[in-house]
């Protein structure tokens, strides 16, 4: 029977929140040699190691400063850009794939000496996470996947015209980043109170300047996250196997991996846990606090 952690408090925003963001800290970026890519990384904090696994065409420096900061006081936090993202290297032939990337993230685990580690994935990278636990269990101690979504015929599809846009790598990035939150007034508010934040951590070094993301690694990420994610059934009935503490989060209007995604993957992993947060896709970005809160809970 599944235990459902309802994450149903009132929505604290990002623009409500004082922000204490430590400027004492440097990234020291460094990189990995890995499947035939350098992946660029840096660490942060101390206690168990929790590697961040980031989503589609999203850098290390895309995750929420306030999230980090909260997260960091009681682990090593591990952020690194996925193969060509950010700054790390890729190959010429085209091996993007989800299994790729999730070896990639194991093959770092290994490179850093770490014989297991705790692992937050979130979108893309809560597929990238699934495949880590599936192809390299004995490397992982706990997961928190965030809005996730099984692959091939189990899943519950993000609307056409939400996939289309988020897909085409000419569209703005302003209107792609806006479909991760409510497309209400508080909503808005609250994906630009998220990018302030990154914006102003940047500019005080907290967090490197890294975001560049290319065409060609947008178009085959795409397609490793759509086309061939979607054709294969695997991913879902091997979850089944799994048998690390798994804690599966998402946003009650997730527009881009639908929460139902969250509930059918729930009921795969046995005595899996589920958390529902107000908010949309970029749920943990909106409630950055309370989400980091709910890990730091769920990892101990």
């Amino acid at each position: 029977m599944k235990r459902t952690l309802l994450a149903l408090t009132t929505a604290v925003f990002c623009a409500t929140i004082p922000s204490t963001l430590q400027a004492d800290f440097a990234p020291a970026v460094k990189f990995a040699e890995v499947n035939g890519v350098k992946l660029a990384y840096y660490i942060r904090g101390e206690g168990e190691p929790l590697l961040m696994i980031n989503g589609f065409v999203s850098s290390m420096s895309l995750w929420d400063p306030l999230m980090l900061e909260t997260l960091a006081q009681q682990h090593q936090l591990i952020l690194f850009d996925n193969r060509g993202v950010g700054l790390s290297t890729d190959t010429k032939e085209n091996n993007t794939t989800i299994p790729q990337m999730a070896d990639d993230a194991a093959g770092l685990i290994k490179a850093l000496g770490l014989k297991k580690a705790n692992i937050l994935a979130f979108s893309m990278g809560a597929r990238i996470g699934q495949q880590v636990l599936i192809r390299h269990p004995d490397l992982v101690n706990k997961a928190v996947l965030c809005a996730a979504d099984p692959g091939g015929k189990y899943d519950d599809p993000a609307a056409p015209d939400v996939e289309a846009k988020l897909n085409n790598p000419d569209a703005p990035k302003m209107e792609r980043l806006a479909l991760t939150v409510p497309d209400t007034e508080a909503g808005q508010a609250a994906l630009k109170a998220a990018l302030a934040r990154i914006k102003a951590a940047v500019a005080s070094g907290i967090i490197p300047d890294d975001f560049d993301v290319s065409k060609q690694t947008t178009e085959r990420q795409d397609r490793a996250r759509t086309t061939l994610w979607k054709a294969d059934n695997s991913n879902f009935e091997n979850l089944k196997n799994i048998k690390v503490p798994v804690l599966i989060t998402d946003g009650r209007y997730d527009a881009i991996d639908p929460p139902k995604n969250s509930l059918i993957i729930a009921n795969q992993i046995p005595f899996s846990w589920l958390a529902f947060f107000d908010g949309g896709h970029s749920f943990l970005y909106t409630s950055p606090k309370h989400f980091a809160d709910t890990v730091n809970a769920f990892l101990q």
